[in-house]
């Protein structure tokens, strides 16, 4: 087996790609080689980032196609998914990544809130599993990556909805290996730890939050998007072909001890 991380010829749907660790895996399969179907409610990235992720990609001379797609929305899915058969003849990975947070205990969560952040995290997943997987089972390199957190691992304070969603995709992960081994599609889910994104920029410009941060990961430094890209790439490629079932963490160690 050749050791050398290849996705030519390969096509994949990275959601929550417009910006962040979703950013950070549709540059990283490109690169190696895949046609990325970048799936975001807004192409357009967020301040901090330089072009939009399809430029990013095309720039570097891959290939590349937005899809405006709110995950939470079935319909919204079943198009993304449609139009990708559509573009690209078919489909061997799907990367589900869109994600939202909110702070504050289970008394200060409206249902709307608890509604929309497992409506995105949790549900979004199933979304886009319920319509990929009758064409990944058509792909002869078929891979379902999750993307959870490592808090849905361990507590954190004030984040009751999205710890529950992300263990939610810990679970779902599992099961959905177990339903498809057979054929096989490879499922398995990455657990970020902190991450230098625009979702936890206000967190780690406090000074407080951020020594807390920094003080409970091992290692002397916090994750970029391109360690978890990196994570990703392996998975899909012909390397991760006997691992399904799988909670890998990119944490820096937070989750050790």
């Amino acid at each position: 087996m050749s050791l050398e991380i290849s996705l030519t010829d390969r096509v994949a749907i990275v959601t929550g790609a417009s910006a962040g660790i979703g950013r950070g895996i549709a540059l990283a399969l490109a690169q190696a080689g895949a046609s990325v179907v970048v799936a975001d409610v807004d192409e357009t990235p967020p301040t901090g980032e330089v072009v939009p992720t399809v430029e990013a990609i095309e720039t570097a001379g891959g290939e590349a196609h937005y899809v405006e797609t709110d995950v939470a929305d079935c319909d919204a899915v079943e198009a993304l998914v449609a139009e990708t058969v559509a573009s690209y003849g078919g489909l061997d990975v799907l990367v589900n990544n869109a994600g939202v947070s909110h702070d504050g205990t289970v008394e200060e969560t409206t249902p709307e809130t608890w509604d929309r952040v497992l409506g995105v995290n949790l549900t979004g997943v199933y979304h886009g599993v319920h319509h990929a997987m009758p064409v990944l089972k058509r792909s002869p390199a078929a891979r379902v990556i999750n993307v959870a957190s490592q808090l849905a691992l361990v507590g954190r304070p004030r984040k009751p909805a999205y710890l529950a969603s992300k263990g939610g995709v810990v679970s779902l992960t599992r099961q959905l290996a177990v339903d498809y081994a057979d054929v096989p599609v490879l499922v398995n889910a990455i657990c970020p730890g902190v991450v230098r994104t625009e979702l936890t920029r206000e967190a780690l410009s406090d000074p407080d939050s951020s020594a807390f941060l920094e003080s409970e990961t091992l290692l002397p430094y916090l994750g970029d998007p391109d360690d978890v890209g990196a994570m990703a790439a392996f998975l899909a490629s012909d390397l991760g072909r006997y691992i399904t079932g799988q909670c890998l963490v990119v944490d820096g160690g937070y989750t050790a001890h």
